[in-house]
C-alpha cells in the first residue's frame, strides 16, 4: 500500500511541477458577441471553418502572429446555408477535406427535413457547394485532411443503417460500406478509419484502401472517441480511446504489424466530480505526441456542466500532464489541438448561458500549451537532425552507437521496452558510445537519443 501511495504522490508532484513552471494563457479568440459552433482549423492557409446559430457555413482567417480570428467575429467568407441544426445526430459541423486535388469542405445539410452530405470546393477564391442527394439520412460526416494525398475521402453514417460509408472526392457517385461499426474517425496522416463495433463498441480500424475492406481490432474494451496516428518519437503507430465508463484514457502501440499492446493509460488529474474524461484527441508537437482532453463532470461532454482542458504526454516515461484552460468554473467543450509552425494551442468552445433569454452562445477561446514546435517529421526532416547508426542490430546486448551528422557526447540516451517502460537512462560521455543491455531479455526495444531540441529514435533488437 505504501508503495502505491508513494507512486501516486510522485505522479501528483510531477503534475504540480509541470503546472508550476507554466503560465496559463486562456484568451478569447473572437469577439464576445460571436457565436461559433464546432470550428475546424487549416494551418496551411491560416483559416478556420465553422457553423453559425443560423446554420450557415463560414470561413474566417487566422492572424498569423496572434492566431486569433480575422475578422474578429469570424464572418470572413460565406459558403452555404441550411446546415443540419445542432441537435440530435447532427452535433458535428463542417470538416476540411484536403488533398492534392485542392481545398474542400464536407458538412451535413438539411433539405425538406432530410439530412444529406454536402461538399464545397474552393474555386478561384470562391466556393462551389454541392449537395449529394444520393445519400439521404447522412450524419457524422468526417474527412481526410492531408494535402499530400492524391485522393481525399469523407465518411458518414446514416440514421437508417448500421455501418460506415465512405466516398472518394474524385468519384462522389460511388460509396463504399462496412457494416455494424460506428464512431468513425479517419486516422491522422492516413486513410484508415478508426471505429468501434456497433453493439459491443470494441475498438479497431478499417483498411479503406483495400479492395476488400477489413477491420483490425485493438482490444476488448468498450470505448468512445477512437483516434490513430504515427508517433515520431517511437516510429510506431498509436491508438487512443476513452473507456471504463469514460473515466480512463488508454493508448495502444503497434509493435509489429497487427500486434497492439497497451502503451499508456491515465485517469482524470482532478478529484470528483471532474472524474470523467471526454473529447480526447492526439496531436504532435516538437517531435512528441500529446493528448488533449477535458476533465469533466459527466461522460457526455456537452451537457452544460463545467469542465477543464488538459494535455497529457503520450509517452509513459515522461509523466507530463498540464492544465491549459484557466481555473474558472466554466462550461467548456470541443477542445481542438492546433499545431502551427512555431507552437501549439488548444482552441475550445466556451458555452455561455443567458438566463434571461434562455439562449446559448458558443464563444471560442485559445489556450497556449507552452509547447514549442521545433521538430519536423521524417518526411521533411531537417538536414542537421541527428540520425542513429546502431551495430550490430540485432545484437546480443552489446551495441555501438554513432550519429553521422552530430556528436552523441552529452546526449540523453533512453531505452524503452515494448510496453513503453524505461529500462535504461544515461548521459553519453563519448561521441560514439557503447551500450551494454546484456541484462535485458530478448525482444524489441526503442532507443531514443535527445541532444538539445533534437530527438532521434530507432529500434533495437536483442537476440542472444
Amino acid at each position: 500500500m505504501i508503495k502505491y501511495i508513494f507512486t501516486a504522490l510522485i505522479g501528483i508532484l510531477s503534475i504540480l511541477n509541470a503546472q508550476g513552471q507554466f503560465v496559463v494563457k486562456d484568451i478569447l479568440a473572437v469577439t464576445p458577441q460571436a457565436s461559433i459552433f464546432d470550428p475546424e482549423y487549416n494551418t496551411k492557409f491560416n483559416i478556420v471553418c465553422w457553423k453559425s446559430d443560423d446554420n450557415e457555413l463560414w470561413i474566417s482567417g487566422l492572424n498569423p502572429v496572434t492566431h486569433l480570428y480575422q475578422p474578429a467575429d469570424g464572418k470572413g467568407t460565406y459558403v452555404t446555408g441550411n446546415l443540419s441544426p445542432n441537435e440530435g445526430e447532427s452535433w458535428n459541423g463542417p470538416e476540411w477535406m484536403l488533398s492534392s486535388q485542392g481545398t474542400q469542405l464536407v458538412y451535413n445539410k438539411t433539405i425538406g427535413g432530410i439530412r444529406y452530405p454536402g461538399v464545397a470546393t474552393q474555386v478561384l477564391g470562391g466556393w462551389e457547394p454541392h449537395t449529394l442527394f444520393l445519400y439521404p439520412n447522412a450524419v457524422y460526416s468526417m474527412a481526410t485532411s492531408n494535402y499530400s494525398d492524391s485522393v481525399a475521402l469523407f465518411l458518414f453514417e446514416t440514421s437508417t443503417t448500421r455501418g460506415i460509408y465512405w466516398v472518394k472526392n474524385t468519384d462522389l457517385n460511388t460509396r463504399y460500406f462496412y457494416p455494424d461499426v460506428t464512431l468513425g474517425f479517419f486516422a491522422k496522416g492516413n486513410q484508415q478509419i478508426c471505429c468501434a463495433t456497433d453493439k459491443s463498441r470494441h475498438p479497431g480500424f478499417i483498411e479503406s484502401a483495400s479492395s476488400l475492406p477489413f477491420i483490425t481490432f485493438i482490444s476488448q474494451d468498450t470505448i468512445g472517441a477512437p483516434f490513430m496516428w504515427n508517433d515520431p518519437e517511437t516510429s510506431h503507430r498509436l491508438f487512443v480511446y476513452r473507456t471504463n465508463n469514460n473515466t480512463t484514457i488508454k493508448i495502444f502501440q503497434e509493435i509489429n504489424t497487427g500486434l497492439w499492446v497497451l502503451y499508456n493509460s491515465f485517469n482524470s488529474p482532478l478529484p470528483g466530480p471532474f472524474q470523467y474524461l471526454t473529447s480526447p484527441e492526439p496531436f504532435v508537437c516538437g517531435g512528441h505526441s500529446y493528448i488533449s482532453f477535458m476533465a469533466a463532470q459527466s461522460g457526455v461532454g456537452k451537457d452544460g456542466l463545467p469542465a477543464q482542458i488538459w494535455i497529457e504526454g503520450a509517452n509513459p516515461a515522461d509523466s507530463f500532464m498540464r492544465r491549459v484552460s484557466d481555473s474558472s468554473e466554466a462550461i467548456r467543450n470541443d477542445p481542438e489541438p492546433v499545431v502551427f509552425a512555431d507552437s501549439a494551442f488548444i482552441y475550445y468552445t466556451h458555452v455561455i448561458l443567458d438566463q434571461k433569454s434562455s439562449s446559448i452562445q458558443y464563444s471560442v477561446r485559445k489556450c497556449d500549451t507552452g509547447l514549442a514546435n521545433l521538430y519536423t517529421s521524417d518526411q521533411t526532416q531537417k538536414p542537421d537532425s541527428p540520425g542513429i547508426s546502431v551495430f550490430p542490430n540485432p545484437g546480443n546486448g552489446h551495441f555501438s552507437l554513432k550519429s553521422p551528422s552530430a556528436s552523441c557526447r552529452g546526449a540523453l540516451i533512453r531505452v524503452f521496452d515494448m510496453n513503453g517502460k524505461l529500462v535504461l537512462k544515461e548521459i553519453s560521455k563519448s561521441d560514439s558510445p557503447d551500450l551494454n543491455l546484456e541484462q535485458l531479455q530478448n525482444g524489441s526495444y526503442t532507443l531514443k537519443i535527445q541532444n538539445h531540441n533534437q530527438v532521434a529514435s530507432t529500434e533495437l533488437i536483442i537476440m542472444k
